[in-house]
């Protein structure tokens, strides 16, 4: 061959076969698919408490208007068995009542017009001989009052005996007196079922539980604005009502209903609703709950996620040993319950790259980040093949050290305005809200179609006062 074409023909080979030797391979990696589940994102279950207390004496002034003046009259000697005794009743003070445990205590004073007759020869009177006395004496009574599951009141109204202040003796003839206390308990039987009725009609009145529920029940259902000045709302949906059993001490009468409800806080409009105007049976129950909870979804849309992911990675050098590539572009998409890590990569090898990894909350930062990072089975099949030295844990532990995107200011300001919120003991038509607010507890991460969402849980206390009239 000729020496100057031979030379000609190396000149022409070397850097050609340098340049194939030199140049980076190009990856050609299948994109993992990009998938979210239907997600039912279940709000936490709160117990609202709502303390309601009755003043007894307003209850005693409803059954002195109902029950007053003349209470029994028997005008004829001749009914109940011939008797031969007329008896009225009148009551002579205002009826007074008190409250022990679940039982109301009452007395009712009366004043006691007697007239016996007496038959002919009983102890040597004349045939038509008559004879009227008077008394005072105080009727005592107790009722056991509940509440029952159709939010009706049920009373028990039981004899708790009597007090004669001034007996009724019968001055038949010098030194013959006939003292008549039997009259203590036909009062005591002829009186009880009205008393009762008006003991009952008074409760009532005073003691409208459906209504002044059903008031809240509908009313806790809008959407509440927790800041004039920021886009948090809160939402309430009550799912059953429960109660303790009524008790009280000396003149107040004590209840506690509790609410069991959905409760969510919303960053931005505000959150549809339905009313549901269906007020539910009452449940009786020996004890309450009063553990408030309340999620608030904080939602990092993808773009944000990119943004920032960008930031912190765009540019970076990973080397190992003789080989390196940069990252010359990053995004991030769900596939079911992980998050898609794709590196657009150039340098010793060339492509996009696919590492996965689940979302968490670090407390410590108050951001979210990715956790047990690893390549994609696709990405792994390729890389084995062609560049095993990128499995080094180096880049594994950058991807999770950088990818962090902070929550912390959208936890303070919900918990801050929250609690302002409830320190104002916030009057809302029926009722005014009132209670405390703990830090944040982490609740799931979820990864949607949109933007990777934490569920944040705020615990504490709430009460609920009625605003009576």
């Amino acid at each position: 061959m000729n020496r100057r074409f031979t030379t000609f023909l190396s000149s022409l080979l070397f850097p050609l076969l340098f340049l194939s030797l030199s140049a980076c391979t190009v990856l050609k990696v299948e994109r993992p698919p990009e998938s979210y589940e239907e997600i039912n994102i279940q709000p936490p279950v709160s117990y609202l408490s709502i303390p309601l207390d009755v003043d007894l004496k307003k209850v005693e002034q409803l059954v002195n208007q109902q029950f007053k003046g003349l209470i029994y009259a028997d005008t004829s000697f001749d009914d109940n068995n011939h008797d031969n005794l007329m008896v009225k009743a009148w009551k002579m003070a205002d009826i007074k009542l008190s409250m022990d445990g679940n039982q109301i205590f009452y007395e009712v004073p009366l004043s006691v017009w007697i007239k016996k007759r007496f038959e002919i020869g009983a102890f040597g009177i004349g045939i038509s001989d008559t004879r009227e006395v008077t008394g005072n004496v105080i009727l005592k009574f107790r009722t056991r009052i509940s509440i029952q599951k159709d939010w009706s009141i049920s009373t028990m109204t039981f004899s708790n005996g009597y007090e004669w202040v001034t007996t009724p003796v019968l001055q038949l003839a010098p030194g013959i007196s006939i003292p008549l206390p039997f009259i203590s308990d036909l009062l005591m039987n002829a009186n009880e079922q009205d008393i009762n009725k008006s003991i009952d009609k008074a409760f009532q009145s005073s003691f409208d539980l459906k209504s002044n529920l059903a008031q809240i029940w509908n009313k806790i259902q809008e959407p509440i604005k927790v800041s004039d000045e920021y886009p948090l709302w809160a939402k309430i949906t009550p799912l059953e009502i429960s109660m303790v059993p009524i008790e009280g001490s000396l003149d107040i009468l004590h209840h506690t209903i509790g609410i069991k409800a959905y409760t969510e806080l919303f960053y931005g409009d505000e959150p549809v609703y339905h009313l549901n105007e269906t007020l539910p049976d009452l449940k009786i129950t020996s004890r309450l709950d009063n553990d408030f909870k309340i999620s608030l979804g904080v939602d990092v849309p993808y773009t944000n996620i990119n943004e920032i992911a960008r930031k912190q990675l765009e540019g970076y050098q990973y080397t190992q040993g003789k080989y390196r590539v940069e990252i010359k572009d990053i995004f991030l998409f769900g596939s079911e319950d992980k998050l898609v890590v794709a590196l657009n990569i150039a340098g010793t090898i060339k492509g996009t790259i696919y590492l996965s990894g689940k979302p968490y909350f670090d407390k410590e930062t108050s951001s979210l980040k990715i956790k047990n990072v690893d390549f994609d089975i696709r990405t792994k099949n390729v890389l084995i093949k062609s560049a095993s030295w990128l499995f080094h844990q180096d880049l594994v532990k950058v991807l999770e050290q950088k990818l962090a995107f902070n929550i912390g200011d959208q936890l303070k300001s919900a918990q801050s305005r929250l609690q302002s919120y409830l320190d104002g003991n916030k009057k809302i038509q029926y009722f005014g809200i009132s209670g405390t607010i703990n830090e944040p507890e982490i609740g799931d991460i979820l990864i949607t179609r949109q933007s990777v969402k934490a569920i944040i849980i705020f615990t504490g206390r709430i009460k609920i006062s009625l605003e009576t009239q």
